[in-house]
């Protein structure tokens, strides 16, 4: 009854009648999976990083205009003309399948990271290539399949034409420079290899198919990518060696010949 009266009174003055706040129900736990947590020990360079003293002045100080965003030029995804200047760049190498080994610096697309879908998670996952130690591929499966065409125009019967084109799918595993791994699918991601200022262009995929008449050596694959100068320079030595024997085993061959009639 008092609190009916205290209510009253105040609704007769005029002011707003005290009400106690409603309390919030408790946020419901998301179910779902768990989140990503990102290792402590990586640290990330901005590609392009601000120039010092390029920060304009705030806007509507006393004596001075309104500040203007500075232009910059167009920015090209696969790096300058001409070269490279990629501070995202890591030093290593990069083997195919049939044997060739590439060293250079390895980066991918501009501002991009690598898109890796999780098989253990069953999520995607953005992984930065300064933050990679190195790449490795399995296959799960590969066969050489039969190119079927209709028997004639009109008749959904197919005959075997007699001709036969690879196919292959593989899966990649991550390891981070903590040792943290992924093991995933990657559904189409360039990866680029620059030495000498000329970059090689690869391709990350999980599904490769040849033309007809070709064999599965004749798709090489990217086998292993391995980061860090100590790489690098182990595949750089490893070329020179290759080259070194080539041009002595060439020196020596052209020695051996009789010289040509005159």
């Amino acid at each position: 009854m008092a609190a009916a009266l205290v209510l009253a009174g105040g609704a007769r003055s005029g002011e707003p009648a005290a009400t106690a706040p409603a309390e919030k129900p408790a946020p419901k736990p998301v179910e779902g999976k768990p989140k990503v947590i990102g290792p402590a020990d990586i640290t990330f360079v901005d590609d392009e990083p601000e120039a010092p003293g390029q920060n304009p002045a705030p806007p509507g100080q006393p004596g001075q205009p309104a500040a203007q965003k500075p232009e910059r030029p167009a920015t090209n995804p696969f790096g300058t003309a001409g070269g490279f200047n990629r501070q995202d760049a890591v030093p290593g190498y990069l083997e195919l399948s049939s044997g060739l080994k590439v060293p250079g610096y390895i980066f991918t697309t501009r501002a991009a990271r690598l898109k890796i879908y999780n098989l253990d998670r069953e999520i995607y996952e953005y992984v930065p290539v300064p933050a990679l130690k190195s790449i490795d591929t399995e296959i799960e499966w590969e066969r050489m399949d039969k190119e079927w065409r209709f028997k004639e125009a009109g008749n959904p019967e197919k005959i075997y034409s007699g001709r036969e084109y690879p196919v292959r799918k593989v899966c990649y595993t991550l390891t981070l420079l903590n040792d943290h791994k992924i093991r995933g699918h990657i559904l189409g991601q360039p990866l680029y290899v620059a030495h000498n200022d000329k970059a090689e262009r690869f391709l990350l995929h999980d599904r490769d198919k040849g033309a007809m008449g070709q064999t599965l050596a004749d798709i090489p694959y990217i086998k292993h990518v391995e980061l860090g100068p100590e790489a690098y320079n182990q595949a750089v030595d490893e070329l020179k060696v290759k080259v070194e024997a080539a041009a002595k085993k060439a020196a020596a061959g052209g020695a051996g010949k009789p010289a040509p009639k005159k």
